[in-house]
């Protein structure tokens, strides 16, 4: 076909540490350039990472760590990789993915997005296929063209899967007249006319909003986006995924409101799911209980608990938006500060196999008093969250020795507690922002049209869909208090720093 004789052609494929370009990292990649069907140059390159190289990663790519111990950072190579595409049209497989680490690690090293021509076979092989396969996996098309090449999720291998997919899909009859690249993507993002027909579409406004589709009366789905038209097309065109098939196929009306943010959006789409429930929506976005740990004084274990306030409590922290959260926190303190594991009944003389076990106080041994281990661990605890960002620092440091030493599943470990820590930290930072009416983040809220009085969050233009949320006002303040934390981060994450 002409799109491949006249242009010169990267087929890339990348490995990383995990999903998010944000917090993640690239560990391999492999390049192929070519002309008119032929190779005309290569690259490859492992590189180790900064971060702890995930168990699970390794075992689906086959990079271990010792792979990459004598491998280059990638901010040495990245000018090199940018040459490597500069004049070239960049061919993938779910491409949007490899360019999402690739154009993070330019931004990092003062080099631009990269500007060139792309060509997706994922999206592609949706706009050719649709019905005729049961997914669009690489895999799936491999076995569906019998290529020579196979799926095995090494950049390598991938790469060489993906052209020869290309190569079988450019055949395809539908477009065997597209002769441009742009022509092709033209038709692969193109609105599908019977979709189009279907909806009444006329136009689609840019900008935020929220986009509601529904079967008669009943909701269906609801989206929100930054840019509407390039949302919604998403979902109508020729290459829209499997979920947005399902999603147009059992709906019969799409509405819309355009909004002036962001934000507004996020809230919005969130109340509707909570209050609507509708069929292809997750509803475990938002939270149906909160959740408190507390210290009370007439227990030796800390307890999970909806009440915010109890008698006999001594110390909690929270809120958590689930059990699950609140139960791996209170696993990381029992770790951390040692806590008791077994059940107080001061029948025994020596210790527990439990408290052997674990190397905890034993709360079974007749001498155990209560009273003063209570109040030991009291004072214990506070101190721990009074000096957290000592008790962070000092994690950190723990994960570089168990780094040093080899000992990577329990470095893993103390970052996953890192992690738990840092989330609290920011929530509790953000909501005594929030109750002091910080001047910064009071100004950031202003320019959201988002007022917080009384622990409720207000929207101050109105929306056409806005409800009220039937449950607790608490559950609903801190469940919008997260999406905003998260919203925060995202925009302005030097904002919400430690």
């Amino acid at each position: 076909m002409k799109i491949l004789k006249d242009n010169t052609l990267v087929v890339l494929d990348i490995e990383t540490t995990g999903i998010s370009a944000h917090n993640s990292e690239i560990i391999e990649i492999y390049m192929i350039k070519l002309r008119d069907n032929k190779k005309i140059d290569e690259y490859y390159s492992k590189f180790k990472p900064n971060g702890e190289l995930p168990l699970f990663i390794s075992k689906l790519t086959g990079i271990y760590e010792w792979h990459l111990k004598n491998s280059p950072e990638i901010k040495n190579e990245i000018e090199k990789i940018n040459n490597f595409l500069k004049n070239s049209i960049i061919v993938g497989h779910n491409l949007n993915f490899d360019l999402s680490f690739l154009n993070m690690n330019l931004n990092k090293n003062k080099f631009v997005n990269l500007p060139n021509e792309r060509l997706d076979t994922l999206k592609l092989s949706r706009a050719l296929l649709r019905g005729k396969i049961k997914n669009h996996k690489l895999q799936t098309l491999s076995n569906f063209y019998k290529t020579h090449n196979k799926n095995e999720h090494n950049a390598k291998a991938d790469v060489l899967t993906t052209y020869e997919v290309l190569q079988n899909l450019l055949k395809e009859k539908s477009i065997t007249n597209i002769d441009t690249v742009k022509n092709l993507n033209d038709f692969i993002l193109g609105i599908d006319k019977n979709l189009k027909n279907k909806y009444k579409i006329k136009e689609i406004p840019s900008g935020p909003g929220i986009y509601l589709f529904l079967k008669d009366q009943k909701l269906q789905y609801i989206g929100k986006s930054k840019n509407l038209k390039n949302r919604i097309s998403s979902h109508l065109s020729f290459s829209r995924s499997f979920k947005s098939n399902k999603i147009v196929n059992a709906s019969n009306k799409l509405l819309i409101e355009k909004l002036d943010n962001e934000l507004t959006a996020l809230i919005l789409e969130q109340r509707i799911i909570n209050q609507h429930n509708p069929r292809f929506n997750r509803r475990g976005k938002f939270s149906q209980n909160i959740y408190w740990i507390k210290l009370k004084s007439n227990k030796t274990n800390l307890e999970i608990s909806k009440i915010k306030n109890t008698p006999n409590t001594l110390f909690k922290i929270g809120p958590f938006l689930s059990y699950s959260k609140a139960k791996n926190f209170k696993f990381m303190l029992n770790e951390l500060l040692n806590l008791i594991n077994c059940k107080k009944n001061n029948s025994r003389k020596t210790k527990c196999d439990i408290s052997i076990l674990k190397d905890t106080p034993c709360a079974c041994v007749e001498s155990f008093d209560m009273n003063l281990y209570i109040q030991k661990l009291n004072i214990e605890i506070k101190l721990f969250f009074d000096e957290i960002t000592k008790s962070i620092t000092k994690l950190k440091e723990e994960v570089g020795i168990f780094s040093d030493n080899l000992e990577y599943e329990k470095a893993q470990i103390l970052m996953n507690y890192q992690s738990l820590l840092n989330e609290y930290i920011y929530f509790q930072k953000l909501e005594e922002l929030i109750n002091n009416k910080d001047s910064q983040i009071i100004e950031i809220l202003n320019k959201f049209n988002i007022n917080i009085e009384n622990q409720e969050v207000k929207i101050k233009n109105k929306s056409l869909f806005d409800s009220k949320i039937k449950q607790n006002n608490e559950v609903t303040y801190y469940n919008e208090l997260h999406l905003i934390l998260r919203f925060i981060r995202n925009q302005k994450p030097n904002t919400m720093e430690i």
